[in-house]
């Protein structure tokens, strides 16, 4: 069996495959020289999965090193036969963390102590350092997969009531790659659950609130000028999955009017976020540059789901994180 990879496989990860799968022949690839091994290859772990499936008659199944489809969406592998599976699960200790480190900098003056010290200035007023404590605040959160699981298990850490929003609000349950220790498999942390048709009555309980995601047909524009005069003058807005499903000019609008306390964003519209953003000014708005995955362990996460998968695929059993191709998640 040969796997084929352009995706980062760490030494750790490779001496792993080798030692419990002796029998599976690794070859590795840059993007620019895929096409030229995928006739023998059997399995792809790949960034993009930009390649033609006919050029690959031995392919079994493809693994993409992301959470989200974005990035291979209209690939012509999304409309063949063969499986694709994501690295869903894997990200979700990194991204729920990153959720909290912006949501703390916002809440807790972070930004603003970043801005003083670089001045040298010791304040003398500390009326505008007063901050909010995330214990007892309402905590929803719109996607409740893997990450917003992680997320939900972190605020639950911090006294927060979590409500969850999802397109299916009674599949509770979550079967996807997972952590061990991490997330909420069986879907028991939220005190009350909504369909995607009830976020409106989310948002005006929620204190937080958190996107997790992804850009698709049904979810890109999600929340817009309607939902976000929703929320709270006091809530904070949090996006860490994919930037189309916030109206970034409607988010401009109720930040510049302070009709919400803030928002912390590692996603936008354009990446890179052009110049001329008004987001780049707003006080109350903390931008990252889409680094929510970027930690050292990650590689290792991701290539653990595709060692999962290879396990899987030796023993006969079905592949986990496999891509709905209609819903594209």
């Amino acid at each position: 069996m040969k796997l084929l990879h352009d995706a980062p496989l760490p030494p750790e990860s490779l001496e792993k495959i080798r030692r419990l799968m002796p029998e599976i022949t690794v070859i590795s690839a840059s993007s620019s020289t895929l096409a030229e091994s995928l006739a023998d290859a059997n399995v792809l772990y790949t960034e993009l999965a930009d390649f033609d499936p006919a050029a690959a008659p031995n392919l079994k199944w493809v693994q993409i090193n992301a959470a989200g489809t974005d990035g291979v969406s209209g690939r012509p592998v999304l409309k063949s036969p063969i499986p694709v599976c994501s690295a869903v699960g894997s990200y979700s200790v990194a991204v729920a963390e990153c959720t909290f480190a912006m949501l703390l900098a916002l809440t807790r003056k972070v930004t603003m102590a970043c801005d003083t010290q670089r001045a040298h200035n010791w304040p003398t007023d500390y009326d505008p350092w007063l901050a909010v404590d995330l214990h007892g605040l309402t905590l929803g959160i719109l996607g409740y997969g893997s990450i917003g699981r992680q997320v939900a298990r972190l605020g639950q850490a911090f006294g927060m009531q979590v409500l969850a929003c999802k397109r299916r609000p009674d599949e509770r349950r979550d079967d996807a790659y997972l952590i061990p220790g991490t997330g909420d498999p069986d879907g028991l942390i939220p005190s009350v659950w909504f369909g995607t048709d009830e976020l409106g009555d989310m948002l005006l309980r929620s204190d937080v609130v958190v996107i997790t995601l992804p850009a698709v047909p049904t979810t890109i524009g999600m929340i817009g000028p309607h939902e976000l005069a929703l929320m709270k003058p006091t809530a904070y807005l949090i996006n860490v999955g994919r930037g189309a499903v916030l109206d970034e000019r409607a988010l401009v609008d109720v930040l510049r009017a302070r009709r919400i306390a803030g928002a912390g964003l590692d996603v936008v519209v354009q990446e890179p976020m052009p110049p001329n953003n008004p987001l780049w000014d707003m006080p109350n708005a903390l931008i990252l540059p889409h680094i929510g995955a970027w930690t050292a362990p990650q590689a290792h996460r991701s290539a653990e789901v595709l060692i999962e998968n290879l396990r899987r695929h030796l023993a006969g059993e079905p592949l986990v994180n496999v891509i709905d191709k209609t819903l594209l998640y």
